[in-house]
Order: C-alpha cells, then structure tokens, then sequence
C-alpha cells in the first residue's frame, strides 16, 4: 500500500470516527482497547475509558451498552487500529479527534477523563515494556539469568 493510499484510507477511517456514537481504539502492543462514547443524557456525560480487547466489535458495542442500560443502545462502532506508541498516539490525528468530541461536549469533567485514560494507557505502556525486559508474559528472554 502508498503512502498516498493509506493517507487516504485513515482520513476516511478519522471522518467514520467522527461521526459514531462509539469509537474503539485498539491498541494491541498494550492489549488494551480505548473506548469513547458518545452517547449522553443530562446527568450522564460521554465516557472515555481503557479496558481488555473482548474479540470483536459486536462484543465491544454489546459491553457498552450493558455499561450504560439507561440509554438508547449505540448501533455503530468505529474500530481504529493504533500500533505506535502512547506518546506518539497523544499527538495522532485520532487522540486529537477524540479528545476534541469530550471537550466539545461541555461536560465540566471531560478534560480530566481525557487525562485520565492518556494517563492509563501510559502505565499499561510501561507494565508491557516491564513484562518484555523480564521475559514475562508473552514475551520470552533470549538469554536467561544463572545464578
């Protein structure tokens, strides 16, 4: 695939996103997918929070919408693949639309639940360097440690 064709597919991919009620993120070099949704009513503001990947996006719009029984059931999922790193995902095109939707909703508390989530995925990032360096986990060592 071109530079120029996956430019154009993630443009398409960003302007899906900004449309769907739920967006997932999903981060794989975590194991952790990051959720927002959309969905609000008057004491209950949009929600942005990190959790397991649970298979497919059937199953993500199903456990939203268990989260939250008192709303109307989101219908449409956008599903973003992100392989880099949280640092570089923070200053992505993606993290920018989603923290923009938050804010945007005029919520007093949606900045601090952008922070939190950024700040969530920064520590599972670090939790799987750990697991890497150790041989934990997934990861496995080249050389073992004899003592």
């Amino acid at each position: 695939m071109s530079d120029q064709e996956f430019d154009h597919e993630m443009a398409e991919s960003l302007q899906n996103a900004e449309a769907a009620e739920v967006v997932c993120v999903i981060l794989p070099i975590i194991n952790q997918c990051l959720t927002y949704d959309s969905r609000r009513a008057l004491d209950d503001p949009p929600r942005i929070t990190v959790s397991a990947p649970l298979g497919s996006g059937e199953r993500r719009l199903r456990h939203v919408n268990k989260a939250r029984p008192h709303m109307d059931r989101a219908r449409e999922l956008a599903v973003l693949p992100w392989s880099g790193s949280i640092n570089a995902f923070s200053n992505s095109k993606i993290w920018g639309m989603l923290q923009d939707r938050m804010l945007s909703s005029g919520y007093p508390n949606a900045e601090r639940q952008c922070n939190d989530a950024l700040d969530e995925l920064h520590q599972w990032e670090r939790r799987s360097m750990v697991s890497m360096i150790r041989g934990q986990g997934p990861f496995h060592t080249v050389w073992s440690r004899t003592n």
